[in-house]
């Protein structure tokens, strides 16, 4: 009787772990191939931005504007995306609003001070989006190799990021500027929800 009462219940929870796994997987999320790869007809303002090779960087002129710009073949859904990361420091997401031909902000990132021994974090991960696009763009605001200096005035061109009337606890007024570097980034992927 005892056995018998063990057999059952071992096969009771062979039964309900092979169903908990066959449901856990109708319920994840399931994803779309990558639309940004160059593969799918998607343009990029720098080739190695959607190329499939992590190796490879797509860089910036160091200007106090920089954008990484992709741009689809077609208007796509977009629910998720991923950046593989160079230096970017401080940057902001965009996308292309066909209706107003604006572009919307939908994300912005200040990056962790603790990223261990990298001096950038690695990878952003941007999902539980919903909108429908032509075009992203990545603002970057700030990378790791931007250098802030100190100025009693500015010139043209400058980038000021504020301006301070105190240095080591003196009256000392300036403004901080920052001189701007190469932009890079690994690699982009979107993806959009599969189809079933």
């Amino acid at each position: 009787m005892r056995r018998t009462a063990l057999s059952i219940s071992c096969l009771l929870f062979i039964v309900l772990h092979l169903n908990a796994c066959r449901v856990s997987k109708m319920l994840s999320t399931q994803y779309s191939q990558n639309i940004a790869s160059v593969t799918y007809g998607t343009e990029a303002n720098h080739p190695g931005m959607n190329d499939g090779n992590l190796e490879t960087l797509a860089t910036l002129p160091a200007q106090n504007e920089r954008y990484f710009v992709i741009r689809f073949s077609d208007t796509h859904p977009v629910r998720k995306i991923v950046i593989h990361n160079g230096n970017l420091f401080r940057f902001e997401m965009h996308y292309l609003d066909e209706e107003t031909g604006k572009w919307e902000t939908f994300h912005t990132v200040i990056q962790r001070r603790n990223v261990g021994d990298d001096r950038a974090q690695a990878e952003y991960i941007f999902d539980r989006l919903n909108f429908r696009t032509k075009m992203l763009r990545i603002a970057v605001t700030r990378t790791v190799d931007d250098v802030i200096v100190n100025k009693i005035t500015t010139e043209p061109g400058d980038k000021v990021l504020n301006r301070r009337t105190t240095l080591a606890g003196r009256y000392y007024p300036h403004f901080r500027v920052m001189q701007p570097s190469i932009a890079q980034i690994r690699e982009i992927e979107v993806y959009h929800l599969a189809e079933k």
